[in-house]
């Protein structure tokens, strides 16, 4: 599970250099701790998608969904494999009312965050980045369906969202590099790791 959880993370975030990794830049650029305040940011983000995992391990807990794990554990897979070959785009459309209310909401939070440049404001800003609609992050929720427990949901997310931190502390550069000095394509990269 670990090792799914990481893999899932880490390919996955490596198309989301252009979505989620402005944000962090900017938080980062509040003063010259940088790293520390990309920590800090990214610390908020992982928890958010730790208190998600461990709500929808709650909830199929508490369903009698015992008897479905199964047939989830296909689907999630199958979810992956279309993902990796490119036949399912994770976009995430405004496809709702809903989506479209709850993004300006974040935004407007965004902006008053910012606007303090401390601590607990950037963790905070981390939190609200883990709520925005995110493909990736919903797949691997859909995953922690699968799985037996609430505590098994909380550490998928977890190590999902430990799998994303080298692109989200902009490491993208050094990946970058190693892929272009031994000639991988990155597209292929991630596909293969998603697979």
């Amino acid at each position: 599970m670990i090792v799914a959880a990481l893999i899932m993370g880490f390919a996955g975030s490596l198309h989301c250099v252009g979505m989620c990794s402005p944000l962090a830049m900017a938080v980062s650029n509040m003063n010259p701790r940088a790293f520390l305040n990309r920590t800090i940011y990214n610390a908020g983000r992982i928890l958010t998608y730790c208190l998600m995992g461990i709500s929808v391990g709650s909830l199929t807990a508490a369903l009698p969904f015992s008897k479905f794990q199964n047939v989830a554990s296909i689907l999630a897979g199958i979810v992956l494999l279309l993902v990796g070959t490119g036949l399912l785009k994770v976009k995430i459309l405004l496809m709702s009312n809903g989506i479209l209310k709850l993004t300006s909401l974040l935004k407007n939070h965004f902006t008053k965050f910012l606007a303090k440049k401390n601590c607990q404001s950037i963790f905070f800003l981390g939190t609200l980045n883990g709520l925005l609609p995110c493909g990736l992050v919903w797949i691997a929720l859909t995953y922690t369906i699968t799985l037996q427990s609430p505590f098994e949901s909380f550490a998928f997310m977890l190590w999902f969202g430990i799998g994303t931190l080298p692109v989200m502390l902009r490491l993208t550069s050094i990946i970058t590099n190693v892929m272009k000095r031994f000639n991988f394509n990155l597209q292929l990269v991630t596909s293969g790791m998603l697979i």
